[in-house]
């Protein structure tokens, strides 16, 4: 707590000190303490010793520090090489993939292609083995009704044949006379519904050969057989060729009659005629 002084008492300090100034002269600020510096020990010697030993850490610190900076950079540059080649690698390897998948893609387009053309070809051979499958019952069924008419037809072929025997048997002695009788002879022409008939004529008169005596004269004509008893016969053949309206009317005696005997006796005046003329 601050004390408050009476303005008596501080003049009158005022004046007591101006008294004592006016007596003690000359004055000396060297006696004075209060003009004196204190003497100071700085110690420069270790100063400089510690600043020194700063200096050779601050620089090994300095140093160290770059040395640090220049490891840590040309470990990044070296990663940065690595991080460099791994993303070429990458690219390349990217597009290696991207070749191939393109690639894999083509093999894909051209087996659905292929796939897609497969199963094309399969409809199709269905469809044709299904055509085909009709076509073998169609004929199945056709070669089965063939096989019953060709059964039939056989049948009826040797019953026919059974019965030609028959009649041969019965024919035999009449042949034999017709053709005493008429001069003629029965020959095969190699189709078995086809018979050839020859007729010989004597030579005419006046005509000699070199043994003496005239070379007879032959005629012939080819018959054909109808397969069954009720069909017509026909004179495909003529040697010499006769008129056809006039053969066409000994056929149709011999289809109403159906004796032989008529065909041999009108076939044999029509080619007298036909050698006369």
């Amino acid at each position: 707590m601050a004390t408050t002084l009476p303005a008596s008492s501080f003049s009158l300090s005022t004046s007591s000190f101006r008294a004592s100034q006016s007596q003690n002269a000359p004055f000396s600020y060297s006696d004075n303490p209060l003009t004196q510096l204190p003497t100071v020990d700085f110690n420069f010697e270790d100063l400089r010793r510690r600043m020194a030993d700063f200096t050779v850490k601050f620089d090994a610190f300095i140093e160290q520090g770059r040395k640090r900076v220049l490891q840590e950079r040309n470990e990044f540059r070296a990663r940065l090489g690595e991080l460099s080649e791994e993303q070429k690698s990458t690219s390349t390897q990217m597009a290696t993939l991207q070749s191939a998948l393109s690639t894999h893609e083509h093999i894909l387009a051209r087996e659905q292609a292929e796939k897609n053309e497969m199963h094309g070809q399969i409809s199709k051979l269905e469809a044709h083995q299904s055509n085909q499958s009709a076509t073998r019952d169609r004929l199945k069924n056709t070669i089965a009704q063939t096989q019953r008419q060709i059964e039939v037809k056989v049948q009826a072929q040797r019953e026919y044949s059974q019965k030609m025997d028959g009649q041969s048997r019965l024919n035999g002695p009449e042949l034999n006379f017709w053709e005493t009788y008429l001069g003629c002879r029965i020959e095969g022409t190699g189709d078995e519904n086809t018979v050839r008939v020859v007729f010989v004529f004597p030579p005419a008169k006046g005509t000699k050969s070199g043994g003496g005596h005239g070379q007879d004269i032959e005629a012939m004509l080819d018959l054909q057989i109808p397969e069954t008893t009720s069909g017509k016969y026909r004179v495909v053949v003529t040697k010499p060729k006769l008129d056809s309206s006039q053969v066409g009317k000994v056929v149709e005696r011999l289809n109403t009659s159906r004796e032989i005997g008529t065909l041999l006796k009108g076939m044999r005046g029509l080619f007298v005629e036909a050698l006369k003329g």
